[in-house]
């Protein structure tokens, strides 16, 4: 009894922690943020728009009772992949040697409150129960600096529905895609990025303590030039095939 109320009260002085982080963040960048505004419209509107590749995919194996769902944002979607053969969903598809149907659905620009509206879309196209579900999330809600409280509320509330009305006995969440080392964002806003992304990844870690069905994956890997398209923000064929590789690792470790 008494380990497990240390274990809350060390468990909150982060969760607090981690808020005040986010209040100092908007402190510091209240003085700036009219530089950022306009960086961040001229990169908005010279960026080179890439097509995605899987916003819905379906990869059947040869054992139909054995579902995984794959959902998120635009490396869900396949943005910079150059075909749907090289997208992360087919990787993972190779990875796993064919052991699950999977449905992959994504979004570019998705947010985490979305994700539950996204699922709806496609939810006549799909089977009716998934045993593993991946979920790729967090690169815009650094971009729109979401509410750390906000965001851990909302992928809760997605990872619970999932459980209770889908099934799904283990969630994997790779890292948040490294914002901080985009190429293609200049280096002030990177700054402000990968101070939110840390923030936000630490909400996905409470939450991992808080529910047995998840698996926050965050490792640290470098990532070579050619990790990237040629946006400089979403990943190339190649590094479709290097997150690929890694989450699938993982997956199998739960099978």
């Amino acid at each position: 009894m008494n380990q497990g109320l240390v274990f809350c009260l060390h468990l909150l002085h982060k969760v607090m922690r981690n808020r005040f982080s986010y209040f100092l963040e908007l402190v510091v960048l209240i003085p700036v943020f009219p530089v950022l505004y306009i960086i961040g419209t001229r990169l908005k509107n010279n960026l080179v728009k890439l097509p995605p590749r899987s916003e819905f995919l379906k990869l059947e194996s040869s054992n139909p009772e054995s579902c995984l769902l794959i959902i998120g944002e635009s490396t869900a979607a396949g943005v910079g992949a150059t075909s749907i053969e090289t997208t992360f969903a087919t990787h993972i598809f190779k990875n796993l040697k064919g052991r699950f149907t999977i449905f992959n659905i994504g979004e570019n620009g998705l947010k985490a409150q979305n994700l539950q509206d996204l699922f709806r879309k496609s939810e006549n196209e799909m089977t009716n129960a998934f045993s593993k579900t991946i979920i790729l999330i967090g690169a815009n809600d650094c971009f729109e600096l979401t509410p750390p409280k906000k965001f851990k509320r909302e992928m809760e509330s997605f990872i619970q529905f999932l459980v209770e009305e889908k099934g799904v006995k283990k969630i994997t969440i790779p890292l948040i895609p490294p914002v901080q080392n985009f190429p293609g964002i200049p280096q002030i806003m990177r700054i402000f990025l990968g101070w939110h992304r840390s923030i936000l990844t630490r909400e996905l870690e409470f939450l991992e303590k808080k529910l047995p069905h998840l698996s926050f994956e965050n490792n640290r890997d470098k990532y070579p030039g050619e990790f990237f398209s040629e946006d400089g923000i979403h990943p190339s064929d190649m590094g479709y095939e290097m997150i690929a590789f890694s989450v699938a690792a993982k997956v199998e470790d739960n099978i």
